[in-house]
């Protein structure tokens, strides 16, 4: 009989089932791991809009996942997604919908533009060098802290779900291909190189952050960045600008932490600690000093240490393989890090980065020990703006040039805004705003009839 060639894509997962919890009676699709470890994953929206301007959001959902980290405990890992997809943009308007409305939707169809999904994926510990045994108080706790991380983002209103088997599925054959373009998708060969992985015209790049032989980051960072725009202070995401990378028509940003035991880093800390302070040397000062800050810090605000990854993948033509390189490299200066140049494993870093391979990274060369505060900062927090729930639909053109819609009254639509009864309209002679008062006037009278009708 002859043997099938083995690939490195054949034993990135063992399976894919749906388990239901006895407890809460809801079923969890599980992923497993090569080493049988269990992944669930999550579709969430980050809380802050782009160009909120608001550095309070950045904070409250910094705060969020220090939350889940702290939800989570020793023994799990955190990834997060973001996908910056192109996309063409339609809109599905209504046989009987006004003939100007039809016109302005059709206007917009098929242009382009750039859609950022989010996912969350917990992952638990395996047992390596062990055989897969099941053990059912590890997947009750398991199960309870799905449950928590799911309550936690609830209760802040960040909306979750969890993605059926249908989705998973969908999910990680798209991120094989590397193409998450609505409508259908095809595979093809890779061609593995130091600098980047070939398939069909288009390549895919990974850029590691950080490089733990040479640590080239900011001394001290945020969970968000501060522009200065005509004199005032504004704040920005840290990695805002991989939703405006030119030229490319894929970019996944990866985020990945591992919290493992704390009692064993803390005596390999303290060991350290001491091993510096033993030769007078100014180097081994510096590095002392740090250490005895951190184990300060830990023992004062209960932080914890965590393994942290962060890579961020792009895809592009073969020609635009510099310029993009390029563009990244510069706005990764502007913000204190250099990306790391000896990225050589790109086939390892791509296979690592799949939802669910949490705990495949090489410890030696792709994870780096921080404070989790610190690399929960380095999490992306933006979402573009959508259109509002609100009975007054009036549309206007985002930045990128698709018409949302928006609740012009402040106090219609789900998020109240004011509660001040007066609002007027301001425009040139000639621009329609008589016509444009008198439509929302209408639409707010059946707005308020319809209310009445179902108040009563």
């Amino acid at each position: 009989m002859a043997k099938t060639k083995r690939t490195v894509f054949d034993g990135l997962f063992a399976g894919l089932e749906d388990i239901p919890d006895a407890k809460t009676g809801c079923t969890h699709t599980v992923l497993f791991g090569e080493y049988g470890e269990g992944s669930c994953i999550m579709e969430i929206e980050n809380p802050v809009q782009q160009l909120s301007t608001d550095s309070a959001e950045y904070e409250f959902y910094h705060n969020v996942l220090l939350n889940i980290v702290q939800i989570l405990g020793e023994g799990y890992a955190l990834q997060k997604h973001d996908v910056f997809s192109r996309q063409a943009y339609r809109h599905a308007t209504e046989p009987d919908a006004e003939y100007l409305t039809q016109k302005y939707f059709a206007y917009f169809n098929g242009r382009e533009y750039t859609r950022i999904k989010s996912f969350l994926i917990v992952t638990q510990q395996p047992m390596k060098g062990r055989f897969v045994k099941y053990d059912p108080k590890a997947w009750e706790d398991f199960y309870v802290k799905i449950s928590k991380v799911k309550d936690c983002l609830s209760e802040r209103k960040i909306p979750c779900r969890e993605l059926d088997k249908k989705e998973v599925t969908e999910y990680l054959h798209r991120f094989m291909c590397f193409n998450f373009r609505d409508g259908a998708f095809s595979m093809t060969n890779f061609k593995a190189s130091d600098e980047y992985l070939r398939t069909g015209d288009r390549i895919i790049r990974s850029f590691p952050l950080i490089d733990v032989d040479e640590i080239n980051t900011p001394p001290f960072v945020f969970p968000y960045k501060e522009d200065y725009i005509n004199g005032y202070r504004v704040a920005t995401d840290l990695f805002s600008f991989l939703s405006q990378i030119p030229d490319t028509d894929l970019v996944v940003y990866s985020q990945t932490i591992q919290i493992p035991s704390q009692r064993p880093l803390l005596r390999k800390l303290q060991q350290k600690s001491k091993r510096h302070g033993s030769m007078p040397d100014p180097s081994n000062k510096i590095a002392k000093a740090d250490i005895d800050t951190v184990l300060e810090k830990l023992a004062v605000d209960a932080s914890l240490l965590v393994y942290s990854n962060f890579n961020i993948m792009v895809s592009c033509n073969v020609e635009k393989a510099t310029q993009v390189s390029s563009y990244i490299e510069t706005k990764l200066y502007d913000c204190g890090f250099i990306p790391s140049r000896t990225a050589y494993n790109q086939l390892e870093l791509f296979c690592n980065s799949f939802p669910g391979r949490a705990y495949s990274f090489n410890p030696d060369y792709d994870l780096f020990l921080t404070l989790g505060e610190a690399a929960l900062c380095l999490f992306f927090k933006e979402h573009l703006k959508h259109s509002e729930s609100t009975p007054l639909k009036t549309y206007y053109t985002d930045r990128q040039g698709l018409p949302v819609c928006i609740d012009i009254t402040g106090k219609e639509g789900s998020v109240k805004r004011t509660d001040n009864a007066n609002f007027f309209c301001i425009g040139p002679s000639g621009s329609g705003k008589s016509f444009h008062m008198e439509k929302n006037r209408t639409k707010r009278k059946q707005a308020l009839v319809k209310f009445s009708v179902i108040k009563t």
